[in-house]
């Protein structure tokens, strides 16, 4: 089963927009705020800076960034193994000259 890069990516955009999204609402809980530490902290850096945003413009903020930060981690892995599983698949040369 092959997945083109660029369909996982899409799709892993979508669900951890998702979840970035979800995870605004409950930021009471743990997990919920390290999904959406990435947004914040951004968010944060631009309070700092003053240029936040407020309303609507924080929350595509805090979601979309998170969103992105987490894609661009689990594509990194993704390629990673997909490189490991290619290099261990390799076939070995065999070189029998050394034997005769």
């Amino acid at each position: 089963m092959k997945i083109r890069l660029r369909y996982l990516a899409t799709a892993l955009f979508i669900v951890t927009g998702i979840a970035a999204a979800v995870a605004l609402t409950h930021m009471n809980d743990l997990l919920a705020f390290i999904v959406i530490g990435p947004g914040y902290l951004v968010q944060s850096w631009l309070f700092v800076t003053h240029r936040a945003l407020g309303g609507v413009g924080y929350q595509v903020t805090m979601v979309g960034v998170s969103a992105l930060v987490w894609t661009l981690i689990i594509l990194r892995l993704a390629i990673a193994v997909r490189r490991l599983r290619r290099f261990l698949r390799r076939p070995v040369p065999s070189n029998k000259q050394w034997m005769t």
